[in-house]
């Protein structure tokens, strides 16, 4: 399933008895309703659910059931619905938006969203929810796609709300773009890459003029690494996400990125003792 991240060793079913959505266990091919209590078929549950999530006629029954399951169960259930409904009416926009709205406005799951419905010109009373979803959506962290972001707002809204969402979007837009694509930011960037490949390369002939023993510099080279890895989330953190990559930026992080693995391997065999360099 495309957005399913809740489900792991159970997944949702309906009891073929009782006609109620329930969570089923994997790989358990016959169980007890806990509604109901009939013993029942794992098969004949996830195939109940399949079906009716399979019938274009009932596509807004389901997602009034998963809007009630959330008031009585929480998220997780309707969620697992959704997923199933969606991968079969991936151009029904209601249930994706409620898919998203379970997902707590998830990034991805959003991003999802609008990459399928944003260009998708909608009267108003249609979606009805456009503007609790912007709200939810046009802040700082997602202006990384304020590119869908846009068009959602022109297709969605009317004329008279546009505007106010648009300056909103800008504003965020241009703050987001001075931090991330800034001289200081790029060059900062440029001077964590620099410095830890060189560091991540040196440390092999370190290591080998010293007599530290295997596990230590093993812990040394992980520990330099998760300080870069903390480094650079540190700068995203700041900066926020680049828009853009030119070639040779693009060029010194995946040698920056080859260099970390070069760390582990070498604070393996500059620890064997048969390596090492006697000055």
């Amino acid at each position: 399933m495309l957005y399913n991240r809740f489900v792991a060793s159970f997944e949702a079913g309906i009891c073929p008895d009782c006609k109620e959505y329930i969570w089923v266990k994997n790989n358990v091919p016959f169980l007890v309703c806990p509604l109901c209590g009939e013993k029942i078929s794992l098969n004949d549950s996830i195939n109940a659910l399949e079906k009716k999530c399979n019938d274009a006629s009932k596509v807004d029954e389901v997602v009034a059931d998963c809007i009630a399951l959330e008031l009585k169960y929480g998220p997780q259930l309707p969620f697992s619905i959704l997923c199933e409904l969606c991968d079969n009416f991936p151009t029904r926009e209601r249930p994706t938006y409620y898919l998203v709205r379970l997902s707590n406005y998830d990034r991805q799951v959003v991003y999802e969203y609008m990459k399928r419905f944003c260009e998708i010109k909608s009267e108003a009373g249609n979606v009805p929810w456009a503007e609790e979803f912007l709200k939810q959506v046009v802040v700082y962290r997602n202006m990384e796609f304020a590119d869908k972001i846009e068009p959602y707002i022109r297709n969605k809204l009317p004329q008279d709300k546009q505007e106010v969402w648009l300056s909103k979007l800008e504003k965020l837009y241009k703050e987001y773009t001075d931090r991330s694509a800034s001289p200081k930011s790029t060059s900062l960037l440029f001077a964590i890459y620099l410095a830890s490949t060189v560091i991540n390369v040196a440390i092999l002939p370190l290591f080998l003029l010293t007599s530290i023993e295997i596990l230590w510099t093993a812990a040394l080279a992980i520990g330099i690494v998760l300080v870069e890895i903390g480094l650079m989330f540190w700068h995203n953190k700041v900066f926020g996400n680049r828009l853009s990559m030119t070639d040779r930026e693009r060029l010194f992080m995946v040698i920056f990125l080859s260099s970390m693995f070069f760390a582990i391997g070498a604070g393996i065999v500059g620890g064997i003792p048969t390596w090492k360099i006697k000055l």
